[in-house]
C-alpha cells in the first residue's frame, strides 16, 4: 500500500536549491531546516528583496537570503535593537521618561527623550552599565503584530504620549503595526531587529544634544543621547580609539590652544576670532581672490539668514535642520509710502 505525499504549496529557494513545504513557516525553521550552522550569527532574512524578523512566517514562494550579523544589513539591524536596548535600561532607571524616537544614524543611533530631569554625562555612564547587564542575559525579542487601535491604547495606558500621536499621524490605510516586547520595555517599530539581545554587546553611549519635537523649534525641546554600536568587541575599540584621535584634532580644541577663536553657548556655531586668527583668515581670503581673479572666477554673496522655503529648496531643511539656527520673525506688515 502506497502513502500519498502531502502537497508541496510553496517552495523557499536558498542559494542553488529549492525546499518545498506544505504549510507556513517562520526565519527560524528555514535556518533549521537548511542551514543550521548560521543559527548564532543571523539576525534577519531577506525574503523577496524584502526584510523580516526571524519570527515573520513565509507561506508563499520565496527566495531567501541570510543576513548575518557581520553583513552591513545585520549591523544596521544591531544598531536598531541597540536603541531599542537604550529605551528598555533607560526606563527601568527612569521611569518617567517619555520615548520619542530612536533611529539608526552613521555609526549607531540615537534616542530623543522627553524628561523633566536633565541627564548629564554620569547618567550616560550608569544608563550603559544597565544596558551591558541587560544585554548580557540575551533575552528574547518578542514581536507581535497588532491592529493600530490596541496599540494606540497600550501606549495610552503606559504614558507614552509621543508614540501615541505617531500612531494618529499614520496613514489611515495601516492597519496594523508592529510591537517589539524585551521583557517589560515595548516599543513600536517596523523591524526587523535582532532576535535576543546576545546581538547587541559591543555598543557605548556618546553624548548628549537637544533637539524639538519634529524639529520644529516651536515644539518642546527634548533631550537626544547618542550611541554607536557594532558587530564586536574589536569593531567597537578600533571606532572608539578612532574617535579619540579625531578628538584631539578637534579645531574647537586646536583654536582654544592657539588663541585662534573660541565658540559661546549663547551664540551658537558663531565663531569669536581672537587677532592671531583673524590675521590668518584675511590671509587666506586674500589668497583664495588671487587665484580665483587669476582663473578668472566671479565672485558673489547671498544671504546668511533666509526664509525657510528656500533652505527647504536646497535640501538643508530636510537634511540638517536639527544643527541650523532657526528664528521666528512672525508676519511684518510692508511698511506704507509715507513710512
Amino acid at each position: 500500500m502506497s502513502i500519498k505525499q502531502p502537497h508541496a504549496t510553496f517552495t523557499v529557494k536558498f542559494g542553488d536549491s529549492d525546499y518545498s513545504y506544505d504549510a507556513a513557516i517562520t526565519g527560524y525553521d528555514v535556518i533549521t531546516d537548511i542551514c543550521p550552522a548560521y543559527r548564532s550569527t543571523t539576525v534577519a532574512l531577506q525574503v523577496n528583496n524584502v526584510l523580516q524578523d526571524l519570527s515573520d512566517r513565509i507561506s508563499h514562494d520565496a527566495t531567501v537570503e541570510l543576513i548575518l550579523s557581520d553583513s552591513k544589513a545585520g549591523l544596521e539591524i544591531i544598531r536598531h535593537s541597540t536603541a531599542h536596548l537604550f529605551g528598555h535600561a533607560i526606563k527601568q532607571l527612569f521611569p518617567d521618561t517619555k520615548m520619542v524616537i530612536g533611529p539608526v544614524i552613521e555609526n549607531g543611533f540615537f534616542y530623543d527623550v522627553d524628561s523633566d530631569y536633565h541627564f548629564s554625562p554620569s547618567d550616560l555612564d550608569l544608563i550603559q552599565e544597565r544596558m551591558e547587564t541587560l544585554a548580557k542575559t540575551g533575552y528574547e525579542v518578542i514581536k507581535k503584530k497588532v491592529p493600530v487601535a490596541q496599540a494606540r491604547e497600550l501606549f495610552m495606558e503606559r504614558g507614552e504620549t509621543y508614540k501615541v500621536n505617531l500612531i494618529d499621524d499614520m496613514d489611515t490605510d495601516i492597519k496594523e503595526v508592529g510591537l517589539y516586547y524585551h521583557q517589560d520595555y515595548i516599543d513600536m517599530c517596523r523591524g526587523p531587529h535582532v532576535p535576543n539581545m546576545a546581538f547587541c554587546g559591543h555598543f557605548k553611549l556618546t553624548k548628549l544634544s537637544g533637539a524639538y519635537w519634529r524639529g520644529d523649534a516651536k515644539n518642546k525641546m527634548l533631550q537626544r543621547i547618542y550611541g554607536t554600536a557594532w558587530n564586536s568587541a574589536k569593531e567597537l575599540r578600533t571606532y572608539l580609539q578612532a574617535m579619540e584621535e579625531a578628538e584631539k584634532r578637534d579645531h574647537r580644541r586646536i583654536g582654544k590652544a592657539l588663541d585662534l577663536f573660541h565658540f559661546q553657548e549663547d551664540a551658537p556655531g558663531s565663531v569669536f576670532w581672537h587677532p592671531g586668527g583673524w590675521l590668518i583668515l584675511q590671509e587666506l581670503i586674500a589668497y583664495l581672490r588671487r587665484r580665483q581673479n587669476t582663473e578668472h572666477y566671479q565672485e558673489i554673496n547671498s544671504p546668511d539668514i533666509m526664509d525657510r522655503s528656500l533652505w527647504e529648496t536646497s535640501g538643508h531643511w530636510q537634511n540638517y535642520r536639527d544643527h541650523m539656527f532657526t528664528t521666528d520673525t512672525g508676519m511684518v506688515a510692508p511698511l506704507r509710502k509715507n513710512q
